[in-house]
């Protein structure tokens, strides 16, 4: 039997500092990778790929990051507060059928 890792879409209300954005999502997807699930997060995945000086760079951003949400099998909202771009995740994962749950969540369930 082939055991399959569980996609884990990583959001949360990021900080607008990119080095302390990193570091948080680094401490989350640690904490994923450690309950066994493979971390997809956006501020990871695409850091440096989309110069933010592109015209249309959040556009692309967002598309490409819709696109690793409905290929994962879970969301996962970490941190406290909740900015529109976490809500605008829950919306498009209840509408894909993935399964929304908070990081707190994720680890008490171990």
């Amino acid at each position: 039997m082939s055991r399959t890792i569980p996609r884990a879409y990583v959001t949360a209300a990021w900080n607008e500092n990119p080095v302390v954005a990193r570091d948080e999502a680094v401490r989350y997807c640690t904490a994923l990778v450690r309950e066994g699930y493979l971390p997809l997060c956006p501020v990871l995945a695409f850091d440096g790929i989309i110069p933010p000086d592109v015209e249309d760079a959040h556009k692309r951003r967002r598309e490409m990051s819709e696109d690793m949400l409905r290929r994962s099998r879970f969301l996962v909202i970490c941190g406290y507060v909740r900015n529109e771009e976490v809500e605008d995740d829950i919306a498009i994962a209840r509408k894909a059928k993935v399964i929304v749950t908070t990081l707190k969540g994720v680890v008490g369930c171990a």
